[in-house]
């Protein structure tokens, strides 16, 4: 990997979205754009992070965001080329290409926001690996959160009741991203699904729930707390509820988590 100088790598950024209107030649060049920059040295986990199930060049974050900081502008300029280019990309088998079309997607304009949702529905499946699925939700729905804060809403809702894993999965990703956003208050629909979610035995979306109620937790830790202890109430002998709990004790301040740790000597 060679030594990253940031006048050289802009401009080698700025001629590589100079093809974005033909996402072949755009394709083509992104390789070899990623080529040059690739860690060559990368070893699996060495970052802390799992390796990426897809071919990747591991090229230094800096990189990658001199990249989308030029496409940034291309998208907000023309959204039917930029979408289109996204499309090509999410088609290349290589990690970095899917995460700029996800990228790509946040920046268009989110009106009509049919297209984008339908973008993100399609472009996940049950092997979809996580680091995707998040780069998704949060890059790819950036723009729709930012400005229709209602749709995005609704489609997390949506999301959450449907029968397929993958999209309840998306759902969930979706929450901590919208009440971060501050635009959000309307807590009982969230609490409706994640008391559903919770129920479920071998729950393989648990790591979601949790980062749900977590950030729940944080911004509205007395009704978070209310919500849950409701929740192993009604659930009956369902031992799941019990297990959120105490996994989620750490995300509440003090008062809550007494409150929270009493119940659950009570209940047991």
């Amino acid at each position: 990997m060679p030594a990253i100088q940031p006048a050289r790598l802009k401009i080698r950024a700025t001629e590589l979205s100079t093809k974005a209107t033909n996402p072949e030649d755009f394709c083509r060049a992104y390789h070899e754009f990623l080529d040059f920059y690739a860690d060559r040295a990368y070893r699996p986990g060495q970052k802390g992070n799992p390796p990426p199930l897809l071919p990747a060049y591991h090229v230094p974050r800096p990189v990658f965001r001199a990249v989308e900081k030029e496409m940034s502008q291309f998208a907000d300029q023309d959204r039917g080329a930029a979408l289109d280019l996204a499309d090509a990309l999410w088609e290349e088998q290589f990690l970095e290409f899917k995460l700029l079309a996800a990228s790509i997607l946040g920046k268009v304009s989110p009106k009509p926001a049919k297209s984008v949702f339908q973008r993100v529905e399609s472009w996940t499946g049950p092997s979809t690996e996580e680091r995707l699925e998040n780069a998704l939700v949060n890059s790819g729905l950036e723009g729709i959160l930012l400005e229709h804060p209602d749709l995005y809403f609704q489609k997390t809702l949506t999301w959450l009741r449907s029968k397929k894993l993958n999209f309840n999965r998306l759902g969930l990703k979706a929450i901590p991203p919208l009440l971060e956003s501050g635009k959000f208050e309307d807590y009982p629909p969230l609490f409706n699904q994640l008391s559903t979610k919770m129920r479920l035995e071998g729950n393989p979306l648990k790591t979601d729930v949790l980062a749900a109620i977590e950030v729940l937790a944080t911004r509205s830790p007395e009704e978070t707390a209310f919500f849950l202890i409701q929740t192993m109430k009604s659930a009956g002998e369902n031992p799941n509820i019990a297990w959120y709990i105490r996994k989620s004790l750490g995300f509440f301040p003090p008062d809550s988590r007494h409150y929270l740790r009493e119940t659950l000597l009570k209940e047991s």
